[in-house]
């Protein structure tokens, strides 16, 4: 677990893009959090044009949302949001009002890595 799902415009980043972008979260949330990279999934998932939308209009819309274990500080938890708001903006070349990101949480009972029920966070 963290389960990172990234949606956006099919076309939007290419192959080496995703896995550049995939590597800056991983090695970010390695950094902040301490967990082994190995517990730091990231998938994409894109969408065909004319199916994302802002504002009711057809636009190009990017969003990230993170699944974690409950436990992080709600400090810990803007400055991830900054730092990967960073990264995906750089990533894509999307303006602000294209993006959104959300983080969502989960007891670590109901989270399971390797085969183990994940650890709380210390």
């Amino acid at each position: 677990m963290p389960l990172y799902t990234i949606a956006m415009e099919a076309g939007s980043l290419e192959a080496a893009g995703r896995q550049e972008l995939a590597q800056s979260i991983t090695d970010l949330h390695v950094e902040m959090s301490g967990v082994p990279a190995g517990w730091v999934h990231v998938v994409f998932q894109e969408y065909r044009r004319g199916y994302g939308f802002t504002a009711g209009r057809p636009d190009a819309a990017v969003s990230l949302i993170l699944l974690i274990r409950t436990g992080r500080t709600p400090d810990y938890k803007r400055q991830l949001l900054t730092r990967l708001w960073q990264l995906v903006q750089g990533a894509t070349g999307a303006a602000d009002d294209q993006i959104v990101l959300a983080i969502q949480e989960g007891p670590a009972s109901q989270a399971m890595e390797m085969a183990t029920i994940m650890p709380d966070v210390e």
